[in-house]
């Protein structure tokens, strides 16, 4: 089998609100500056990623304000989805940005590891606003028994 290329996704150093993000994949460069309003994307996410480990279909908003990206994520038996739209709003017409087809390994694992990366890092509170850390303890949690049954798998 060969191994899958990862995401890799980048949360900089948020300033009055707003958070620098980065995605890659591949041939694929995605760039944007989200709002932490009306919800903080990056505790989003977090929920975002306890919901696809339990089999959950979800999506994450990124407010541009007006426009937003959505990062849908669509777990199958062994397989990620995760379906990247933009829209001119919350509530407009969505249009497909990009499509791709991960594992654990390669979509989720890359986005846990930025968001433990980003809760790391110094910032103003009126900034931005921590994660929720008993949201991200469960999402550790999660990835750690993932992991565990990987390894087994494996060996």
């Amino acid at each position: 089998m060969t191994k899958s290329r990862k995401i890799e996704l980048n949360l900089g150093n948020p300033k009055n609100g707003w958070l620098p993000i980065e995605l890659k994949f591949a041939n694929f460069e995605l760039e944007f500056i989200a709002s932490n309003i009306p919800e903080n994307p990056t505790d989003k996410l977090c929920e975002s990623l306890i919901l696809a480990l339990n089999g959950i279909e979800t999506e994450i908003c990124w407010n541009l304000e007006p426009e937003c990206f959505f990062f849908e994520l669509k777990p199958s038996e062994k397989e990620i989805n995760l379906i990247i739209l933009k829209s001119s709003g919350i509530t407009e017409n969505r249009n497909l940005i990009y499509k791709l087809t991960g594992d654990f390994q390669s979509v989720i694992l890359p986005m846990f590891r930025s968001l433990k990366k980003f809760n790391t890092l110094e910032f103003n509170k009126t900034d931005w606003k921590k994660n929720d850390q008993i949201k991200l303890n469960k999402l550790t949690k999660l990835v750690t028994e993932r992991k565990k049954q990987h390894q087994k798998i494996e060996s």
